[in-house]
């Protein structure tokens, strides 16, 4: 057991430290990339140097295990308590983008993402933790029955808590969100031609759209540079899709 999760953890290290890897040679290779993202070339290595000590610190079985265990955890809610306020901003400008980028194939993707955040790194650090710290709360718990008890309830809880927080975002989502409504707005995105974006670029528009038995309110905010298309059905779900159609912007009135 201790083996298979150690492994695990060695893997969890290995993906962020992957995008830090290609986050540090674009940066140095890329003009373009590194005027883009204006990453910092010591703060990439800093991110690279701690996740390769983390694997490797796993792999070999060392004695900081433990105590790397907790700071996983504990970074975990950090992140999750904090992640309202900079998370968008954090998975765009962090060395290890490339992770969440792997969540980003739609509207489907924030399910899975919302199960990354909260189970992958809540659940799953917690858990973690108190695995490879087992033999100091146990030893507490005999020693200490009212203090050990304290000390493990308190992890319980916080995954408790956060499976059940991904379970009512989770319907929360379902209720909001239509994946119908999504599909109509990147159809109707695709189908607009420049002509009708170069007419009434600046503007914004709403109508309504028929598919099959159902009616749709369609709102375009018609940009060539940030063309968005806002979709909602007749119960009231959402569905959006924004892009740039950056080849109708010659001769769009500003």
């Amino acid at each position: 057991m201790r083996r298979a999760l150690r492994w695990v953890n060695v893997l969890a290290a290995a993906a962020p430290l992957a995008s830090g890897l290609a986050v540090l040679v674009s940066t140095v290779s890329d003009a373009g990339y590194r005027e883009h993202y204006r990453d910092s070339v010591l703060v990439v290595l800093a991110y690279v140097a701690l996740h390769g000590a983390v694997a490797v610190a796993f792999a070999r079985d060392t004695r900081a295990v433990p105590a790397l265990a907790v700071a996983k955890a504990v970074g975990a809610y950090v992140f999750l308590a904090m992640f309202v306020a900079i998370g968008p901003l954090w998975m765009a400008r962090t060395p290890g983008r490339y992770v969440y980028l792997l969540f980003d194939w739609g509207p489907e993707g924030r399910i899975a993402l919302m199960a990354y955040v909260l189970l992958g790194r809540g659940v799953w650090n917690t858990l973690n933790a108190m695995y490879f710290t087992a033999p100091w709360w146990i030893t507490l718990r005999r020693r200490q029955p009212f203090l050990g008890r304290l000390v493990t309830i308190v992890p319980l809880a916080g995954t408790v808590a956060l499976v059940a927080a991904f379970v009512e975002l989770r319907d929360l989502d379902r209720r909001t969100y239509s994946a119908e409504a999504h599909e109509v707005a990147r159809m109707v995105f695709d189908g607009l031609d420049c002509e009708q974006i170069r007419a009434k670029h600046g503007t914004e528009t709403t109508d309504l759209r028929q598919r099959a038995e159902e009616r749709f309110t369609v709102h375009i905010r018609w940009d060539c540079r940030a063309l968005r298309i806002n979709v909602q059905d007749a119960r009231g779900r959402l569905g959006h899709y924004a892009g740039q159609r950056l080849e109708c912007c010659a001769g769009a009135v500003s």
